[in-house]
């Protein structure tokens, strides 16, 4: 009787099919947990905006939930000192140029500017109602004369602004805005003079000009609502809106304000970060994840990856000179908060 060859066909097949599949599963997550700093088990509520002194290695933490601006030794993964004194501090900023470290608190509507050494206060800027998003925009003569910049976005209704600050937080300029300002984002191109801002309560991205102090542009984003944070690929001139409604990545035209694709995230984020040596965003999302999308080109971008963090981390901060993504985590199930740190892998 002669024996049939399907079998042999069918197991080599099978093997074929098999060895991808293994292959696949050994491919390494795009980050990797390397710490858990411990927080104060005092500590509670909800996280805001964070920065970092790479070179100080240290890390500053807005405690929105907590009244506190924490400082965090990175290299000894503990709490270095604690700035109180806030009601909703919703972001800290540390500013390289002048050693100073900015916290925006939106209930007790104003800006505090603290020594990066003492943690002294050294100048308070009252009357910022709703004080919010801070964004540092190293020197560049066309905000500062030379110095670096400090941008606030605050306000609510027609009483909203972008602050134009020095790196020592003197005021330079404001720019009007119809409503509160979610987030922004800086076109630091040269001949450029754009910021993108997020006016998430009327629907649309307001293209604001520093040299003409106005709004040039509004650009609706169709088909998505709760629009949060933002990111910027300057190289390929496309911005990024992390959209709670439905939850997704969308990618405009930062020339045209035009929608090029969205790709369905996770739910609930509060930070959106691009990684430009890896060609990747970072969507932290109160879900309990971040989302890893990958940029194939400019026009073309998918979910590849949900890493754990812990439900309610929400923001996140985003350090490329140090290969490092910090998710801090609220209390959660009984265990105390904390930050997680990722390494970003090749």
């Amino acid at each position: 009787m002669k024996r049939s060859k399907f079998p042999i066909l069918i197991a080599l097949s099978a093997g074929l099919f098999y060895l991808p599949l293994v292959q696949a599963q050994e491919q390494p997550k795009p980050l990797k947990l390397v710490q858990r700093i411990p927080l104060p088990r005092t500590f509670e509520g909800r996280i805001d905006h964070q920065s970092v002194d790479a070179k100080g290695n240290r890390y500053f933490m807005s405690g929105l939930g907590n009244g506190t601006v924490e400082v965090i030794d990175l290299a000894a993964g503990k709490v270095l000192h604690t700035i109180t004194g806030f009601s909703m501090a919703q972001a800290a900023l540390y500013v390289p140029e002048t050693n100073l470290i900015f916290v925006a608190d939106g209930e007790m509507n104003f800006l505090n500017i603290y020594d990066g050494t003492s943690y002294e206060l050294v100048h308070s800027m009252p009357s910022l109602e709703n004080a919010d998003n801070l964004r540092y925009v190293p020197a560049n003569p066309r905000y500062g004369g030379g110095s670096g910049t400090v941008m606030l976005g605050y306000g609510e209704g027609t009483t909203s602004a972008l602050r134009i600050m020095n790196a020592a937080g003197k005021p330079l300029s404001e720019i009007r805005l119809e409503a509160h300002p979610e987030s922004f984002q800086v076109d630091t191109t040269p001949g450029s003079f754009r910021v993108f801002v997020n006016i998430n309560e009327l629907g649309y991205i307001a293209v604001a000009d520093t040299n003409h102090r106005r709004v040039m542009e509004k650009w609706p984003v169709p088909g998505f609502k709760a629009l949060f944070p933002m990111a910027f690929d300057e190289k390929d001139q496309r911005l990024f809106i992390a959209s709670r409604n439905p939850p997704a990545l969308v990618v405009l035209d930062s020339k045209s304000g035009k929608v090029v694709t969205s790709v369905a995230g996770p739910d609930g984020s509060d930070d959106l970060w691009y990684d430009a040596a890896h060609k990747r965003l970072y969507m932290s999302a109160v879900e309990g994840v971040v989302g890893v999308f990958e940029q194939r080109d400019a026009d073309h971008y998918a979910l590849i990856a949900k890493i754990d963090s812990v439900p309610g981390s929400a923001t996140s901060y985003f350090v490329p000179a140090l290969n490092r993504l910090f998710v801090p985590a609220p209390p959660f199930g009984g265990k105390p908060a904390e930050v997680l740190v990722y390494e970003v892998q090749p």
